[in-house]
């Protein structure tokens, strides 16, 4: 019986600096993209604001006008509301797209605030890629990228990029594309 390993017949004696070279040819092409998860979390900014006018126009409506119930119901759900939005502003959610296929990585982002949303794009080259920063704020709910490019006047460093919209999943994944990169130096 003859097993084939990334496409190299097992029976073929190998020996393990051409598996490496091998190993370091194979690129694996990765695309992030969080058009859905930034879709979701739109509709549901969309429904929250929704909820806080319908609930407050209908306690405003439905009770009378020297009710001091009215005042507090309403006073309540703008602590709410202003709570909610405050985390959301906070976690500082960003679209993000990523991809490796050609000779460079490409980071697109824009952030998901209210009028904060200028589309950017950094791209580097492979060859030029020089390492990577994740941190974590915020409770460790709020994740962040932080790019290294080897320049002709020494190493630039990139602003950081929010990840907090990515899943586990993706996060994952995108940590093995930047460590591939890193390795294929």
């Amino acid at each position: 019986m003859i097993k084939i390993i990334f496409g190299i017949k097992s029976s073929h004696f190998l020996d393990m600096q051409k598996i490496f070279y091998f190993c370091r040819k194979f690129q694996f092409i990765m695309i992030i993209d969080t058009k859905e998860e930034a879709s979701t979390l739109g509709k549901t900014k969309t429904f929250v604001i929704f909820v806080y006018l319908l609930c407050v126009i209908l306690t405003v409506t439905f009770t009378s006008l020297d009710n001091p119930i009215k005042f507090l119901i309403c006073g309540a759900l703008s602590v709410c509301f202003l709570i909610f939005y405050c985390i959301q502003y906070k976690m500082g959610y960003t679209y993000f797209y990523f991809s490796n296929n050609g000779k460079s990585l490409i980071f697109r982002y824009y952030s998901l605030k209210f009028l904060y949303g200028k589309p950017r794009t950094i791209e580097i080259p492979k060859s030029d890629f020089l390492n990577y920063d994740i941190t974590t704020s915020f409770f460790n709910k709020k994740d962040s990228l932080v790019l290294y490019q080897q320049t002709k006047k020494g190493v630039a460093k990139y602003p950081p990029i929010s990840l907090t919209l990515l899943g586990a999943n993706k996060k994952r994944d995108l940590k093995r594309a930047l460590f591939a990169e890193i390795s294929n130096l």
